[in-house]
């Protein structure tokens, strides 16, 4: 094939990828690329030489005319972008090239030219001018300072992009950050150069996330903290850039200050508390320890005149009962009385003070069998009173405790109910919410719900002892019981209409 043929140059013509066009000096369109026609639908070339300044977009034609013909003028190079349209009714978008050809005389002959489709750079172009106007309005409304910062091949550090919130806080222009740093690093302190410096080199050495906290002195506002997180990017040339946001978090380490310093101080304060508690506690055992030697006195010291009381006592009716007047005999009942129910108030006492002590064993009790045995021991007692029980639910529980709570409470509302015609008791049981309620209740006489609060206080009775006997301690021991159990007693009741005593497990 001859390097001057048709069909070399048409081959040369295809492998470009660039469509040529060739034009006469008055401007007039002599040759164009077949490919052209093809792309923009026409039936032939002919039709794009002939039409080609209908088919530029209204928009771009005046201005793409007037070059053309300054060209053409002046007989000098020519260089525009512009739409045409496809017969498909789109547009698209082109580069066009022309570089004149003059004769021997200096003349110019002809254009030879090149349109080049930019259709889909203008369209990623157009893409990226928006994505950059959306980001530009998002860094405008963000109050995060956002900037990317760049080490230069030769060190020289600047920052290429600083959003609004940036220079706005520091004061400084963002075109001049973008050739030089240097207006920003005056705000640190030089003491904190070394070791922020040291972390930007060792982020740039591993290319890894920086991170750090320091301190800059802000115009009009004074010293505050900086946060910084930026992922580091090595550029072609070289150069390293960071992106990333910056930080004010003055508060947060005022708030994380404070926070430590209340932390601090309540340590200080358990470490108080706790000894206060261990003293306490060495005092608690002391007092127990004399509690204890209380307890051992009572129960062998106070004992010891009681049985010789009610030795002699008895030794004086058993030898002298024929010849004391009634008189005599009474009086000495009622010492021998007094003896007993002293006996009895001691035991109490030091059932009472054995319960702070005494340690709880709580395991699932079938409570209705200890409410029967309490039944069984005390109707021998008493046989005309008639004691009933509806469902008594199980519960976890100290049994010997709360069996002691149902003698107690079973034996007052005997006590209190043998004087009515008919005494009749009623024990029962009811769960309400996350607790199990108990109660017991006669028909006997009563009492005011006024003196209630006095009930569950050691000593406090509501009747005569000539009336009833007891030594106030009872209800005392029930209310400790149950506190311990972590639950609660109350009682109900009106004068001769009887009374109901409950408590919650």
């Amino acid at each position: 094939m001859e390097m001057a043929s048709d069909a070399w140059r048409r081959s040369v013509f295809d492998s470009l990828p660039q469509f040529l066009w060739i034009a006469t000096s008055d401007g007039e369109l002599r040759y164009v690329d077949p490919r052209l026609s093809e792309l923009l639908g026409l039936a032939s070339t002919e039709d794009a030489a002939a039409g080609w300044r209908a088919r530029i977009h209204p928009d771009d034609r005046e201005g793409t005319l007037e070059a053309w013909a300054l060209a053409i003028r002046e007989a000098r190079d020519f260089r525009i972008e512009y739409r045409l349209h496809c017969v498909d009714g789109s547009y698209r978008w082109f580069v066009a090239r022309a570089r004149p050809a003059l004769g021997a005389d200096g003349k110019l002959t002809h254009f030879v030219g090149t349109l080049e489709d930019l259709t889909e750079t203008i369209e990623t172009r157009t893409a990226l001018r928006s994505e950059q106007v959306r980001l530009a309005k998002m860094a405008a409304a963000s109050p995060e300072m956002l900037y990317s910062f760049r080490h230069e091949p030769n060190g020289r550090p600047t920052f290429p992009y600083v959003s609004p919130a940036f220079c706005k806080l520091f004061g400084v222009d963002a075109e001049e950050l973008a050739l030089d740093a240097t207006p920003f690093f005056v705000l640190g302190y030089q003491e904190d150069v070394e070791a922020i410096t040291a972390s930007v080199m060792a982020s740039k050495r591993d290319l890894t996330l920086w991170q750090y906290q320091w301190r800059v002195k802000a115009p009009g506002i004074g010293e505050i903290w900086l946060e910084a997180h930026s992922a580091p990017v090595r550029d072609p040339d070289g150069g390293t850039t960071w992106h990333g946001s910056l930080a004010d978090v003055t508060e947060r380490r005022r708030v994380e200050a404070e926070i430590r310093r209340l932390n601090f101080e309540l340590e200080q304060r358990v470490e108080l508390r706790t000894s206060e508690l261990e003293r306490a506690n060495r005092e608690l055992e002391a007092a127990n320890r004399e509690l204890e030697a209380f307890s051992y006195s009572v129960s062998h010291d106070l004992r010891e005149p009681l049985r010789a009381i009610n030795g002699f006592s008895q030794a004086v009716v058993e030898d002298f009962g024929g010849v004391l007047p009634p008189e005599a005999q009474r009086q000495l009942k009622a010492i021998r009385d007094g003896a007993s129910r002293m006996a009895r108030l001691i035991d109490d006492l030091l059932a009472f003070s054995r319960l702070s002590r005494q340690p709880l064993s709580r395991r699932l009790t079938d409570l209705r069998q200890i409410v029967d045995e309490c039944v069984a021991e005390l109707s021998s007692q008493n046989p005309a009173v008639h004691v009933s029980t509806g469902e008594i639910l199980p519960s976890e529980v100290d049994a010997g405790l709360i069996k002691q709570v149902f003698m107690n409470l079973l034996s007052n509302a005997l006590k209190y109910s043998r004087r009515s015609e008919n005494p009749e008791i009623l024990v029962t049981s009811r769960a309400h919410g996350n607790e199990i309620v108990y109660s017991v209740r006669d028909n006997g006489v009563g009492f005011d719900m006024r003196y209630a609060p006095k009930l569950f206080q050691v000593f406090q009775r509501l009747h005569a002892s000539e009336d009833f006997e007891g030594t106030g301690v009872g209800l005392a021991i029930v209310h400790r019981i149950i506190t311990r159990h972590g639950g609660r007693v109350w009682a109900e009741a009106a004068p001769g209409q009887g009374a109901t005593f409950s408590f919650s497990i």
